[in-house]
């Protein structure tokens, strides 16, 4: 898989610039739908860190990463049903739901 060939692949630690504090991690990681290797921008933010944005801004920043310096054409977020939040946070950074 992709991750084992590229260290750009894989889960990182958030933190805030200000304090070093940890607030949840993200990446962009390799996930197999359908027979078919697909790369994932995931994200997780602890909850007393949830709507300040954090999330969206770590998932733009992923997008573009792996749009520009990867030559990523096309990237999923796997997102439960009923996750309201993840579902504004990739609208916000100009995702389009493809199926339940």
């Amino acid at each position: 898989m992709t991750y084992e060939k590229n260290e750009a692949y894989g889960l990182k630690i958030i933190e805030l610039k200000e304090t070093n504090e940890r607030i949840g991690h993200a990446g962009l990681v390799p996930q197999r739908i359908i027979e078919e290797e697909q790369i994932e921008i995931d994200y997780w933010i602890a909850p007393n860190f949830l709507g300040m944005g954090y999330a969206t801004e770590v998932a733009k920043a992923l997008r573009e990463y792996g749009e520009k310096e990867l030559s990523l054409n096309k990237m999923i977020s796997l997102i439960p049903i009923g996750n309201t939040a993840s579902q504004k946070v990739a609208i916000n950074i100009g995702m389009k739901k493809e199926r339940d």
